[in-house]
């Protein structure tokens, strides 16, 4: 169907201007026209009477990096209306790769990213070093919707660095020329931005730092530097020691160049207040800086086998990745045990998790998901520790053991609902950081546009639906470069989404074991996205998904 018009639908065209009863004529994959379109005899129509038509959303913060090659309908993003993805964030990635670092790299992503090395290493096909390489595998690949990559600048410092350096310290003059020319390399070959991270949560195998946190300023300037020279493209850098986010502002002033600040959360910074004060001080020093935040609650399930929050605890970090055999009984030993303890207790205030406040962590801890506690679901675990007379880490650990370290504890976010929905709903900040494609075990917030229009457009009217869809569609993809999509104007790609606006929303989270070697993950599926369509190729009808619809490309910025 390469000619048809969408009819009797309300259009809000992702701009931000008022949504209209209009039609929608597409052709060759392009909106044609939009208006009140006189009907011709030899047209297909689609009736969306009664539903909303909008852009196809703009996920700019994903991992799909691994999953697009066994799944090629990078789900759950594309049950929600998404149509374009941007993976690569956090500086992190597999290209370009080494043969010979293949396992490396598989094992970072497991640490910092929540990805299972077994379904890693069933599930990529290593046909590619260099990043030119990969974005060519991933063009041929089938997918539902489209993709946009970063260049990961760890996996760019461990191919030019090697397993030692990249870990260990700074770059050299060398080497930083090397990580210039390889950057320039993927952008040239159709990467829309480079990304990087400072973030202390982010550690590798051995408890070690990623390799990008081992970056000086100079090399991230040069990033940026590099940025500029191109002519195109935006850098993500996520928080961390090495800068602040004025000076990273700073630098999108001196070099012209757009920057994304991953990112700015309740609860993350310190106390309520603190994540608005981070964007006040980062967008009052000018140049094109872009904070992101996310519209979700974020709620994690975690085990033991994989105690992502605690990596910053040392004797967490020492055990992480070590396998459950290991992992068990490092939790059983007393030793182990003080000086865990010891150790969380003295570094509780430079943790974003704790923050100073241990109890509070474990009043918003329960268990969720396991396979002997169940009359403990949902009991803080602060509260089974008074029961139980001890402290709540031991008694974490201790249900833990029993289950064979499969019990998932749940932890509710200490996010400030005043300050979230004040974020939300700055045009200043570009809604990001939901993850897609990463810990999932953990989490499924990759369902947020669905989220965004169920809870804060029409349950807390926080926000118009005029200015949900432009937070999700217009503002990321003209931020992001990705001109020819975005919104709905005539030349643009027909990437096009049709909701109803009454029932919209996510549905529960499930664990599904649908990953390769077995893996699981959690998923939302949605309700109300009827219709769906990605260059101008349907994808989903009457709430299904169509089987076999693979329209998506590999897209580039300019």
């Amino acid at each position: 169907m390469k000619h048809f018009t969408l009819r009797g639908g309300t259009v809000v065209d992702g701009t931000g201007g008022p949504a209209r009863r209009a039609d929608v004529t597409v052709a060759d994959g392009r909106i044609a026209e939009v208006g009140d379109i006189p009907r011709n005899g030899g047209d297909t129509d689609v009736d969306v009477s009664g539903l909303v038509v909008s852009p196809g959303f703009v996920d700019i913060h994903t991992h799909f990096d691994a999953q697009v090659f066994w799944d090629p309908d990078l789900t759950p993003s594309s049950w929600h209306g998404v149509t374009t993805v941007v993976q690569g964030n956090c500086g992190f990635g597999i290209a370009p790769t080494k043969p010979e670092d293949r396992d490396l790299v598989m094992e970072t992503l497991e640490l910092v990213e929540g990805m299972r090395v077994d379904t890693l290493r069933e599930g990529i096909d290593w046909c590619f070093e260099t990043f030119p390489e990969y974005l060519d595998a991933v063009r041929a690949l089938p997918k539902r919707i489209n993709l946009g990559a970063f260049v990961p600048h760890s996996m760019v410092r461990l191919y030019v660095m090697g397993p030692d350096a990249a870990f260990s310290r700074t770059a050299t003059d060398a080497e930083l020329a090397e990580i210039r020319r390889l950057t320039r390399e993927a952008m040239d070959a159709g990467a829309v931005g480079i990304s990087t991270s400072q973030a202390p949560s982010h550690q590798g195998p051995q408890g070690r730092p990623v390799p990008s946190r081992f970056a000086d300023i100079r090399e991230v300037a040069a990033l940026v530097e590099t940025l500029a020279e191109v002519g195109r493209g935006i850098i993500e850098i996520t928080y961390g020691p090495l800068m602040e986010i004025e000076e990273v502002a700073q630098l999108s002033r001196d070099h012209g160049v757009p920057i994304t600040w991953g990112a700015v959360l309740p609860g993350l910074f310190g106390p309520p207040g603190s994540a608005m004060d981070m964007l006040e001080r980062g967008t009052s020093v000018g140049g094109q800086l872009w904070p992101q935040t996310s519209t979700r609650f974020i709620t994690t399930q975690m085990s033991l086998e994989n105690p992502y929050q605690w990596s910053r605890v040392p004797a967490f970090s020492e055990v992480l990745g070590r396998g459950t055999d290991a992992m068990a009984a490092a939790y059983a030993d007393p030793a182990w045990r003080e000086r865990a303890l010891a150790q969380m207790e003295s570094i509780a205030d430079q943790t974003d998790f704790l923050d100073g406040d241990i109890q509070g962590y474990f009043r918003r801890t329960s268990v969720e998901e396991t396979g002997c506690h169940f009359d403990l679901r949902g009991v803080p675990l602060a509260d089974v520790a008074a029961a139980r007379g001890g402290h709540p880490l031991e008694v974490m650990l201790d249900l833990a053991l029993e289950d064979g370290l499969a019990t998932r504890f749940r932890n509710l976010p200490r996010t400030d609902k005043a300050e979230l929905t004040e974020l939300v709903t700055d045009p200043r900040t570009v809604l990001g950081a939901h993850d897609a494609g990463a810990h999932v075990d953990m989490l499924c917030d990759s369902c947020y546009p669905s989220y965004t229009l169920r809870y804060w457009v029409r349950e807390e009217q926080a926000m118009t639906l005029e200015q949900a869809v432009w937070r999700m569609s217009g503002q990321p993809a003209a931020l992001w470069g990705l001109a020819d999509r975005g919104t709905i104007e005539e030349g643009k790609a027909a990437d096009l989404v049709a909701f109803d606006l009454d029932t919209v929303g996510e549905t529960h989270p499930e664990r599904a074991w649908d990953f390769p070697a077995d893996g699981d993950r959690l998923i939302a599926r949605s309700q109300g996205i009827e219709h769906i369509w990605v260059n101008g190729t349907p994808t989903r009808q009457n709430g299904t998904d169509l089987e076999g619809a693979t329209p998506g490309m590999v897209i580039d910025s300019c």
